[in-house]
């Protein structure tokens, strides 16, 4: 079972070369060895003696994961009598499926790191994730050689990014995304670390020198902070900049001021990504000022446009939404991303409607609640700085899902996941 939860978290390296095209659509690797770890974990339950019911009934998020899943399946259930085909309803199945599985994983993660036999293994889980996030990077670096052109690939149905940072993901947004999680965790399990390790500069020095996780955790996000700017993402990049600043000023502000103004120095040597903070503050003013002498890029015209369609969608079925997922069969054009809109709680919203969407928030605030209790009650260490780590990234990521999908994405939201299960599975 243990070599079942890493095999699935390795997974996601593979990224779109792990997809298949089945029933006009596609499916992912992860599609098929996720139901196989929850079936093998229910047995595996079964085998010693354990109601595999209880012990999900025993997990903290139980009963907010019971309520989001039953509002989603039953939005879909609802909308079936009036879909104009059955393969609407199967395709909607499918989606919601794959969610169900990727909350699960999260119960599973946690069963399987609170056994005694595998506890002792959760201290090395930042260090793990951070070496999948490296080899995406790594093979982000080989692509942005190999092929930094993806126009072609727009036949295909993916956007037609040049000079940006894919890897196996092909896409910029969510791969940014998924490097300033986990260098936010790295950053501030160090920060932790060194805070319970640390009393002055010759210890700090001293600390450094002889202790190999940090010196591996410096490595990472290294490479990790590299390959998020070469994604030249601002949304991931807003993921990053918002709980490394709130982290900041809670925790190291002078370090904080050193940075910012390192960054200050350094962005001006980049003309791509002063071009990119330059759009998206003309495209910011464009959109909130009615007046505007400004024009929004073409990225901020389509999300615009996304959203309107989303907001009537959502006006139009308020209550019980169209059916979780079945947004593909509303829109017209056939690409990779129209399974969803620019925004995570667009997509619940619509998808859902406003029970669906209150549900979806009550899960992620309640997560929150739960581990910065756990959190509180944790003395400076590693166990403490993934904590804050997690904690933190809740902003990030909920700045950053107004923007992009990223709540529904399934590679990251394994991750998401997947720390959430690690975190309350730790014996201080």
């Amino acid at each position: 079972m243990f070599a079942m939860v890493l095999i699935t978290l390795l997974i996601p390296i593979f990224g779109q070369f792990g997809r298949f095209s089945f029933g006009g659509g596609g499916i992912l690797l992860l599609d098929i060895f996720l139901p196989l770890l929850l079936c093998f974990w229910f047995f595996w339950n079964a085998a010693q003696s354990k109601n595999p019911f209880t012990v999900f009934w025993n997990f903290p998020l139980a009963r907010p994961i019971t309520l989001v899943l039953f509002i989603l399946w039953a939005s879909l259930l609802y909308n079936a009598f009036w879909f104009d085909s059955f393969r609407i309803f199967i395709e909607g199945a499918f989606y919601a499926l794959r969610y169900t599985g990727l909350l699960l994983f999260s119960v599973v993660v946690w069963d399987v790191f609170s056994h005694t036999k595998y506890n002792r293994y959760a201290v090395y889980a930042p260090l793990f994730l951070g070496g999948i996030a490296g080899a995406l990077a790594l093979l982000g670096f080989f692509q942005l050689w190999w092929y930094p052109d993806f126009a072609k690939m727009a036949e295909q149905g993916w956007d037609p990014h040049i000079g940006r940072l894919l890897s196996t993901w092909f896409d910029p947004n969510f791969l940014g995304s998924f490097f300033s999680y986990i260098l936010i965790l790295l950053i501030f399990v160090m920060v932790m670390r060194w805070r319970a390790c640390v009393s002055s500069f010759s210890s700090a020095m001293e600390f450094l020198k002889k202790d190999t996780q940090t010196k591996y955790y410096s490595i990472l996000v290294l490479i990790l902070l590299f390959a998020l700017l070469l994604t030249y993402s601002r949304s991931a990049m807003l993921a990053f900049v918002i709980p490394f600043f709130i982290g900041g000023i809670i925790y190291f502000r002078l370090l904080l001021m050193v940075i910012i103004g390192i960054c200050m120095i350094i962005l001006p040597f980049s003309d791509r990504a002063m071009q990119r903070i330059s759009d998206g503050i003309s495209s910011a003013f464009s959109i909130t000022e009615k007046h505007s002498l400004f024009m929004p890029d073409a990225t901020a015209r389509l999300r615009v446009e996304n959203f309107q369609e989303g907001l009537s969608l959502a006006n139009q079925h308020f209550y019980t939404g169209i059916g979780f997922n079945t947004i593909r069969a509303y829109k017209t054009e056939n690409i990779h991303s129209s399974g969803g809109f620019d925004s995570s709680l667009l997509t619940v919203f619509v998808t859902s409607g406003i029970f669906g969407l209150a549900s979806f928030l009550f899960l992620h605030w309640y997560t929150f609640f739960i581990v910065l209790q756990k959190t509180m009650r944790l003395h400076d260490g590693w166990e403490k700085g993934f904590g804050v780590g997690i904690l933190l990234n809740f902003f990030g990521i909920f700045a950053q899902s107004f923007f992009i999908n990223s709540l529904f994405y399934s590679f990251f939201i394994l991750f998401f996941w997947a720390c959430i299960g690690f975190f309350l599975a730790q014996k201080s």
